[in-house]
């Protein structure tokens, strides 16, 4: 599997005229749960950001991002998802070795200086808790319970003699007819900076179970993917066309989930002018108003 080595990280501002944190201690501007951020994390998000070209970022978007982050991580260390030492050493490693935007990356680096805790808490750190706590949640056999005694049951009904759009109907699940073509597509420009080795992108994994198939077979297992589980049935075949019929039960999306669980998360913003800026620009961000209802309580 292809890895992004350089992401485009949120948004990050310069802290002009920050002031200490009211119970935080020196430089500390919000608490999220157990973690701080200081006015020294957003001066290294600004660099970070202005290593990506954005010159126009805001002390707003920048604590935003920092908070966010910071949110991914104690929702991660609640399920005990977190970026290991290794997890962090390999990335570091990975991006070094591999990365096609290397004057970026130094840039990155130098805005770091000498604090490697800093780097690889701020930088890499982020980008590793996302993907594991996207990959925790997806493959969660509790969480997403329900969907799975479903498909269940419409297997059993399909494998029975029905077909699949009538285990469909009879489960309340999501039923198809379509094609799909076995192709070998180059990536867009756009994106290969952001990618390693062959400029490919990864190959679908339908593809290998659809070429071991049968015309008019279903799929001996369940079918499960991040987004959701499936029963599939291979109408036809004809070279590198596929026409198959699917029943999906869709998985709960993940921003629903993760919005649940942060919400438990406490938020304090220890700068009062900050809090005040983040109510008046960012309102339409989903903690805010709730942050700044408790502030001013």
């Amino acid at each position: 599997m292809k890895v992004l080595v350089i992401l485009l990280i949120p948004l990050a501002a310069v802290a002009n005229g920050c002031r200490p944190g009211a119970d935080g201690g020196p430089g500390i501007l919000a608490t999220v749960g157990q973690a701080q951020i200081s006015s020294k994390d957003m001066s290294y998000k600004i660099t970070t950001e202005k290593a990506y070209g954005n010159e126009t970022v805001t002390e707003v978007a920048a604590l935003v991002a920092l908070i966010n982050d910071a949110l991914e991580q104690e929702v991660g260390r609640i399920f005990g998802v977190t970026a290991t030492p290794e997890d962090i050493s390999e990335l570091s490693r990975h991006a070094d070795e591999t990365t096609k935007a290397p004057e970026i990356l130094a840039i990155v680096k130098r805005a770091f200086g000498e604090d490697q805790d800093a780097y690889e808490r701020l930088y890499l750190a982020p980008k590793i808790i996302n993907r594991k706590l996207h990959a925790w949640y997806s493959r969660n056999a509790n969480t997403h319970e329900h969907q799975r005694a479903l498909i269940e049951k419409a297997y059993t009904i399909a494998r029975s003699g029905k077909s699949l759009e009538e285990a469909g109907q009879e489960c309340g699940l999501d039923f198809s007819a379509g094609e799909n073509r076995k192709t070998n597509r180059g990536m867009p420009g756009l994106l290969k900076e952001y990618f390693t080795q062959d400029g490919q992108f990864p190959a679908d994994p339908m593809i290998s179970i659809l070429e071991a198939m049968s015309e008019g077979e279903i799929y001996k297992n369940i079918v499960e993917d991040d987004y959701g589980y499936k029963v599939i049935r291979l109408v036809q075949k004809n070279g590198a066309q596929y026409k198959l019929e699917t029943i999906t039960a869709k998985k709960r999306p993940f921003g629903k989930w993760f919005q649940e669980q942060a919400a438990q998360v406490g938020i304090k913003i220890l700068n009062a002018e900050l809090e005040k800026k983040l109510a008046s620009k960012c309102p339409n961000v989903w903690w805010v108003k709730e942050v700044h209802n408790e502030t001013n309580e």
